[in-house]
């Protein structure tokens, strides 16, 4: 058994973010009453991670300790700025994303690890040089972020004040994930992430099918 599940690992990882992602899109645009697959989102960001990491192959023990330094400086990055107003501007997080601490939800810092790990390994060895490589990662993830703007609003994941997202936002996004992906580049060397490219294609696909609905 679980040599089947080794030698089929990523297809069945496919398989469940395939499953995950349209269970998710399906049962929120229908409003479903049988699931809040909303209230779920904090689930669906761990199994995304848990595949993800089951899914790395070689030089696991640095890169743990910088994703969890990721997961630790997003989350105070974010409560520094839901506080303050002075990083990405005046916001306030809603309740889809879970319970809070200090008005900001503690599953932030997975996030924050599970976008900037799924960029660098789908950039891979494409790039070598790991600065040029953190630009293009932080680049794609702004774009990523202009797709999960409208959404997060659209569904309490967070709001704007005066309902207006502003620049500073995203050039902060910009900032923070050339930081962090950076530092996984750096510590990259031969390891590689099969899922990788797969999860951030569903992110991709999931929001921007999202903002199709909204804006239609």
């Amino acid at each position: 058994m679980l040599d089947i599940l080794k030698k089929y690992k990523l297809k069945i990882s496919i398989t469940l973010l395939i499953a995950f992602y349209v269970s998710g899109l399906i049962g929120i645009l229908t409003n479903s009453s049988t699931i809040d697959f909303l209230s779920l989102t904090p689930l669906n960001l761990i199994v995304n991670m848990v595949l993800l990491l089951a899914n790395h192959q070689f030089g696991k023990r640095n890169l743990l300790l910088i994703f969890f330094s990721i997961g630790l400086l997003g989350f105070f990055i974010e409560l520094l700025g839901v506080n303050t107003g002075i990083i990405f501007g005046e916001y306030t997080y809603g309740e889809t994303l879970g319970w809070k601490f200090f008005e900001t939800p503690l599953i932030i810092g997975v996030n924050w690890i599970m976008l900037t790990y799924a960029v660098v390994y789908t950039i891979g060895n494409r790039i070598i040089n790991n600065v040029v490589k953190a630009l293009v990662c932080a680049a794609i993830l702004v774009a990523l972020d202009f797709l999960i703007e409208p959404v997060a609003i659209a569904y309490d994941f967070w709001s704007w004040e005066n309902e207006v997202i502003p620049l500073k936002n995203y050039i902060a996004w910009f900032c923070i994930s050339f930081v962090f992906c950076f530092a996984i580049a750096k510590y990259k060397n031969e390891s590689k992430n099969d899922l990788a490219p797969f999860l951030l294609l569903f992110q991709f696909i999931f929001f921007g099918i999202f903002n199709f609905v909204l804006w239609k």
